[in-house]
């Protein structure tokens, strides 16, 4: 778990703590696990697969069996090889949020909410890839 998640499952009340890990285990992702994807298929797009995004994935994959790979898909795999751990720990402080609002005792009569994730770094200020499969509607502020 992120500092972020830790955070966020110690204000949650005791009974839903051990529903807050068990789901953010299995919605977030790996940053080792991206890492190696990266390094062994980032090439073709192997960890936007696992991150989520197909589209990138399949344009990546495109790209390199065209022929235009030695200009886009090569630099763009050895940015993402320094870049994937961190827009990994992002996703997971994301799951973590929508988490919280699901989990927590949220509500508009208390002004309280969980707190924002923390702010991506300025390299990698992008909007957030959205949750697919989670099974929970997500309240906005």
């Amino acid at each position: 778990m992120t500092p972020y998640a830790l955070s966020i499952a110690q204000r949650l009340r005791p009974e839903a703590q051990a529903t807050f890990a068990y789901e953010y285990q299995r919605y977030s992702k790996d940053p080792n696990l991206a890492l190696v994807l990266t390094i062994v298929l980032g090439i073709v797009g192997g960890e936007s697969y696992y991150m989520g995004n197909y589209v990138r994935g399949i344009l990546m994959s495109i790209a390199l069996f065209t022929g235009i790979g030695v200009f886009v898909t090569i630099p763009m795999w050895i940015v993402r090889c320094f870049t994937i751990v961190g827009e990994c720990e992002t996703y997971n402080d994301y799951v973590a949020y929508a988490l919280a609002l699901r989990y927590g005792a949220y509500d508009e009569q208390t002004a309280e909410f969980p707190p924002a994730p923390p702010p991506a770094p300025p390299s990698q200020a992008r909007r957030r890839p959205t949750i697919g499969g989670l099974p929970m509607p997500v309240r906005s502020l």
